[in-house]
């Protein structure tokens, strides 16, 4: 509890100020400015401020190039903004832990490495035992139903049996917040609806906080538990949704359709 004494929480922006206080989120960030040097200085993060609640789906929707990225490597330590606080159950956020695990939207999976090595890879790093290793690998393998490609290499794969391995890697691994870099934006329509699916029946069997990043607004709406809308560049939080549609949802549903209608109206379009 002594680190939390470091941290200065004032100033919040009208959304966070109705959500709960700082001390009920996992993870917290506060008024992050994020520039880099290019040939005149570009603004990323312009006061970003969100909090995460634990086992909570978040979606961070916002138009292309508007900073998911960044934010999301702000909070997994990834990046050190030049102002701004990051927190995980109130300490500061120092770089990167094991306690938070990333998901690409590159599979950045092994090449050289069978479907069960490259889910047990980060428990190898970590000095776990080699049984403990296989045995952990094969629950979370067959939690994303690849049970029977455990010797596979990854070019033997499809694309979203890669992304399947990249997160039975990161489940297998133990974080408490998974961060989710548009993990299914390489895939196809149909294999990127199938993977929506997947993840959410992993997600109710293995609960863990998410943060997942997209720019889809209908897949934001099917996932979430709450919608942060990013403005365009330079970012800030821009509005905020609770989804309570119940899960399963479709696509089709009234309802849905009305609150995409509302999320597109406030969504800022970038050439």
């Amino acid at each position: 509890m002594g680190t939390r004494k470091n941290l200065t929480f004032e100033g919040l922006g009208p959304t966070a100020a109705k959500a709960a206080p700082p001390s009920e989120y996992i993870l917290f960030c506060q008024g992050l400015m994020v520039s880099f040097q290019l040939l005149d200085q570009l603004k990323v993060l312009d006061g970003f401020t969100l909090g995460v609640k634990e086992n909570e789906f978040l979606v961070v929707l916002g138009p292309g190039q508007c900073g998911k990225t960044v934010l999301l490597n702000c909070l997994a330590g990834l990046q050190e903004p030049q102002a701004g606080l990051v927190s995980f159950k109130g300490a500061p956020v120092r770089g990167p832990s094991a306690e938070r695990g990333l998901v690409f939207q590159k599979y950045a999976l092994f090449p050289w490495q069978t479907v069960e090595e490259n889910v047990a890879w980060g428990l190898k790093s970590k000095g776990t035992a080699k049984a403990e290793r296989r045995r952990i690998a094969a629950k979370y393998i067959e939690l994303v139903g690849l049970t029977g490609f455990e010797k596979a290499y990854p070019q033997a794969l499809s694309g979203g049996m890669k992304q399947r391995v990249g997160l039975a890697r990161a489940y297998a691994s133990g974080p408490e917040v998974l961060l989710m870099d548009e993990p299914f934006g390489a895939l196809d329509a149909q294999t990127r609806y199938a993977m929506e699916k997947e993840l959410l029946t992993i997600w109710e069997k293995e609960k863990r906080t998410v943060i997942f990043v997209t720019n889809n607004i209908e897949e934001a709406i099917y996932l979430g538990d709450r919608v942060v809308l990013m403005s365009k560049r330079p970012a800030k939080l821009k509005k905020e949704w609770e989804i309570t549609i119940p899960h399963p949802r479709s696509y089709t549903d009234p309802v849905f359709l009305a609150l995409r209608q509302q999320i597109s109206a406030d969504y800022d379009l970038v050439l």
